[in-house]
């Protein structure tokens, strides 16, 4: 009993003053750029180039950032003249992703990697499974995917209206299908590590990703 009584007592006499303070909350607009190689059909190896607008809810004390994520735009370079876009309403329908960053008292930001995708499941709601993306090029049409990544900070900085750095990604997409013969014969699985950066800054609450378009 004596062992109880005495952390009761220990309970009521905590300062109240010493409870740690509420996260300030805010908005977040996001760029980040991704470089990597992949097999292309009939190419062999070549660059990639993606860039992903995202919009984040932050929620951040002195010592800790925390991100919840959605994509507004995803711009992907043309390789040999083949464009791969996803429709508005599929890049709406990705997962959104968390973050959590670690801030030292001088901004070094530190971070567990985190992971982000989706599965077969038709997160699109257009009768096909995964996501659907729009291939035009020598072979057009559609691929639809499931796609599991995971991100490694390599390092970052925060200030007081945002945070940028460098990281690299290992992404796995995998062909759930294909329209039309062409496609279904050359599209396959990727396996590539991209290198690349980001860049957050503070946006008044409110914003949306077509507001910031």
């Amino acid at each position: 009993m004596g062992f109880h009584f005495a952390f009761l007592l220990a309970l009521f006499a905590q300062d109240p003053g010493t409870a740690a303070p509420e996260p300030r909350v805010e908005l977040w607009a996001g760029h980040q750029v991704l470089v990597g190689k992949r097999k292309i059909p009939l190419y062999g190896q070549q660059e990639t180039h993606t860039e992903n607008y995202l919009l984040a809810e932050v929620r951040r004390t002195s010592s800790r950032i925390e991100i919840l994520q959605k994509v507004c735009r995803i711009d992907i370079r043309p390789i040999k003249g083949t464009l791969a876009t996803m429709k508005p309403e599929t890049v709406t329908h990705i997962p959104r992703s968390r973050i959590v960053f670690d801030e030292a008292p001088d901004g070094t930001l530190t971070a567990a990697p985190w992971s982000h995708g989706w599965t077969a499941d038709d997160i699109d709601a257009d009768g096909f499974p995964g996501a659907t993306v729009h291939i035009n090029g020598t072979c057009s049409g559609d691929v639809y995917i499931s796609s599991e990544s995971q991100t490694t900070l390599l390092s970052g900085h925060a200030t007081a209206d945002g945070a940028s750095g460098e990281e690299s990604v290992r992404l796995k997409q995998k062909v759930l299908g294909a329209s039309g013969l062409c496609l279904k014969l050359v599209a396959g699985d990727s396996d590539e590590v991209q290198n690349g950066w980001f860049d957050y800054r503070r946006v008044p609450t409110g914003s949306t990703c077509q507001s910031l378009a």
